[in-house]
Protein backbone atom coordinates (compact mmCIF):
# COMPACT_ATOMS: atom_id res chain seq x y z
CA UNK A 1 0.00 0.00 0.00
CA UNK A 2 1.64 3.42 -1.44
CA UNK A 3 2.15 6.10 1.78
CA UNK A 4 0.01 9.07 1.12
CA UNK A 5 1.99 12.08 0.43
CA UNK A 6 3.53 14.86 3.57
CA UNK A 7 1.29 17.19 4.09
CA UNK A 8 2.97 20.60 5.23
CA UNK A 9 1.32 21.73 8.54
CA UNK A 10 -0.47 24.85 9.01
CA UNK A 11 0.91 27.71 11.30
CA UNK A 12 -2.65 28.44 12.25
CA UNK A 13 -3.79 24.42 13.59
CA UNK A 14 -2.81 22.50 16.48
CA UNK A 15 -2.83 23.28 20.06
CA UNK A 16 -2.11 26.37 21.57
CA UNK A 17 1.70 26.41 22.21
CA UNK A 18 1.37 26.44 26.03
CA UNK A 19 -1.06 23.86 25.90
CA UNK A 20 1.28 20.98 24.46
CA UNK A 21 4.13 21.14 26.42
CA UNK A 22 2.19 20.04 29.96
CA UNK A 23 0.83 17.33 28.21
CA UNK A 24 3.96 16.06 26.41
CA UNK A 25 5.89 16.01 30.24
CA UNK A 26 2.99 13.97 31.20
CA UNK A 27 4.44 11.16 29.03
CA UNK A 28 7.64 8.96 30.60
CA UNK A 29 10.00 8.59 29.01
CA UNK A 30 13.66 7.00 29.01
CA UNK A 31 16.82 9.31 28.76
CA UNK A 32 19.32 9.17 26.32
CA UNK A 33 22.69 10.88 25.67
CA UNK A 34 23.02 11.07 21.93
CA UNK A 35 26.99 11.53 20.73
CA UNK A 36 28.95 12.00 17.56
CA UNK A 37 32.13 14.00 16.75
CA UNK A 38 32.53 17.86 15.58
CA UNK A 39 34.27 18.91 12.41
CA UNK A 40 37.62 19.29 14.65
CA UNK A 41 37.27 15.63 15.92
CA UNK A 42 36.03 16.70 19.41
CA UNK A 43 33.16 14.74 20.89
CA UNK A 44 29.46 16.52 21.22
CA UNK A 45 26.57 15.43 22.94
CA UNK A 46 22.90 15.72 24.74
CA UNK A 47 20.65 14.92 26.60
CA UNK A 48 17.33 13.39 24.87
CA UNK A 49 14.28 11.39 25.67
CA UNK A 50 12.87 11.31 21.98
CA UNK A 51 14.38 8.53 21.14
CA UNK A 52 12.75 5.21 19.72
CA UNK A 53 14.00 2.25 18.00
CA UNK A 54 12.05 2.36 14.84
CA UNK A 55 12.40 -0.94 13.28
CA UNK A 56 13.56 -4.15 13.62
CA UNK A 57 14.40 -5.23 10.09
CA UNK A 58 16.45 -3.31 9.52
CA UNK A 59 17.40 -2.15 12.58
CA UNK A 60 16.79 1.55 12.72
CA UNK A 61 16.77 4.01 15.47
CA UNK A 62 14.81 7.33 15.59
CA UNK A 63 16.56 10.58 17.50
CA UNK A 64 14.51 13.72 17.31
CA UNK A 65 17.11 16.71 17.84
CA UNK A 66 16.32 20.64 17.72
CA UNK A 67 17.64 22.44 14.73
CA UNK A 68 19.87 24.83 16.66
CA UNK A 69 21.81 21.67 18.21
CA UNK A 70 25.57 21.52 18.13
CA UNK A 71 25.03 17.93 18.16
CA UNK A 72 22.76 17.97 15.28
CA UNK A 73 25.00 19.60 13.45
CA UNK A 74 27.82 17.25 14.22
CA UNK A 75 25.44 14.22 13.52
CA UNK A 76 25.01 15.69 10.43
CA UNK A 77 29.00 16.39 9.29
CA UNK A 78 30.26 12.94 10.78
CA UNK A 79 27.56 11.34 9.14
CA UNK A 80 27.00 8.56 12.53
CA UNK A 81 25.99 8.94 16.07
CA UNK A 82 25.26 6.93 19.41
CA UNK A 83 22.19 6.96 21.46
CA UNK A 84 23.45 6.08 25.27
CA UNK A 85 20.82 5.22 27.27
CA UNK A 86 21.45 6.17 30.91
CA UNK A 87 21.50 4.02 34.04
CA UNK A 88 18.88 5.06 36.90
CA UNK A 89 21.94 6.66 39.00
CA UNK A 90 22.87 9.10 35.59
CA UNK A 91 20.63 11.66 36.41
CA UNK A 92 23.92 13.85 36.84
CA UNK A 93 25.11 12.76 33.30
CA UNK A 94 22.13 13.63 32.12
CA UNK A 95 21.65 17.25 33.68
CA UNK A 96 25.42 17.69 32.62
CA UNK A 97 24.74 16.69 29.13
CA UNK A 98 21.36 18.68 28.51
CA UNK A 99 23.47 22.21 29.67
CA UNK A 100 22.93 24.89 26.43
CA UNK A 101 24.71 27.39 27.75
CA UNK A 102 27.05 28.28 24.22
CA UNK A 103 30.39 28.63 26.18
CA UNK A 104 30.18 25.94 28.43
CA UNK A 105 32.81 23.98 29.75
CA UNK A 106 33.08 20.64 27.88
CA UNK A 107 30.50 17.88 28.56
CA UNK A 108 33.04 15.27 28.57
CA UNK A 109 35.69 16.51 30.66
CA UNK A 110 36.27 13.70 33.27
CA UNK A 111 33.15 11.28 31.33
CA UNK A 112 34.21 7.96 30.94
CA UNK A 113 33.78 7.05 26.82
CA UNK A 114 35.53 4.69 24.40
CA UNK A 115 35.35 5.33 20.33
CA UNK A 116 32.98 3.45 18.29
CA UNK A 117 33.88 1.52 15.35
CA UNK A 118 33.26 4.82 13.71
CA UNK A 119 34.90 6.94 16.63
CA UNK A 120 31.38 8.33 17.70
CA UNK A 121 31.76 8.24 21.73
CA UNK A 122 30.10 5.69 23.34
CA UNK A 123 29.72 6.60 27.00
CA UNK A 124 31.34 3.59 29.48
CA UNK A 125 29.80 4.70 32.76
CA UNK A 126 26.10 5.27 33.84
CA UNK A 127 24.55 2.85 30.73
CA UNK A 128 22.60 0.29 30.30
CA UNK A 129 23.12 0.04 26.40
CA UNK A 130 24.05 2.00 23.74
CA UNK A 131 23.54 1.52 19.50
CA UNK A 132 25.86 3.23 17.47
CA UNK A 133 24.33 4.15 14.38
CA UNK A 134 25.34 5.29 10.53
CA UNK A 135 22.84 8.47 9.13
CA UNK A 136 20.45 6.93 6.84
CA UNK A 137 18.43 10.22 6.38
CA UNK A 138 16.79 13.06 8.44
CA UNK A 139 12.49 14.00 8.02
CA UNK A 140 11.59 18.08 9.23
CA UNK A 141 9.58 17.71 12.50
CA UNK A 142 8.85 20.99 12.77
CA UNK A 143 11.66 22.88 15.14
CA UNK A 144 13.16 19.65 15.22
CA UNK A 145 14.96 17.25 13.10
CA UNK A 146 13.93 13.54 13.16
CA UNK A 147 17.43 11.61 12.57
CA UNK A 148 17.16 8.18 11.94
CA UNK A 149 20.34 5.58 11.86
CA UNK A 150 21.03 2.11 10.53
CA UNK A 151 22.25 0.67 13.93
CA UNK A 152 25.64 -0.87 13.22
CA UNK A 153 26.87 -1.48 16.56
CA UNK A 154 25.47 -1.96 20.40
CA UNK A 155 25.72 -3.36 23.83
CA UNK A 156 23.32 -3.74 26.55
CA UNK A 157 23.74 -4.76 30.21
CA UNK A 158 20.73 -7.06 31.23
CA UNK A 159 21.06 -6.01 34.97
CA UNK A 160 20.51 -2.51 34.78
CA UNK A 161 17.63 -0.50 35.65
CA UNK A 162 17.11 2.66 33.14
CA UNK A 163 16.73 6.45 34.01
CA UNK A 164 13.12 7.52 33.27
CA UNK A 165 11.61 11.21 33.43
CA UNK A 166 8.33 12.33 33.94
CA UNK A 167 6.74 15.95 34.17
CA UNK A 168 10.10 17.13 34.87
CA UNK A 169 11.67 14.83 37.30
CA UNK A 170 14.15 11.73 37.48
CA UNK A 171 12.66 8.41 38.47
CA UNK A 172 13.48 4.69 38.13
CA UNK A 173 11.95 1.19 38.10
CA UNK A 174 11.49 0.25 41.64
CA UNK A 175 13.65 -2.62 42.45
Amino acid sequence: MPHPPARPVPASQGLAPDLFPPLAAALPTGVCVVTSLGPSGAPAGMTSGAVCFLSREPPLTLVCMGRASRTLAAVLGHGAFCVNVLAADAAALSRRFAGQTPHRADKFAGVGWRPARDGTPVLTEGTVAHVSCELLRTVDGGDHTVVIGLAVEGAHRPDAVPLLYHRRRYAGFPP
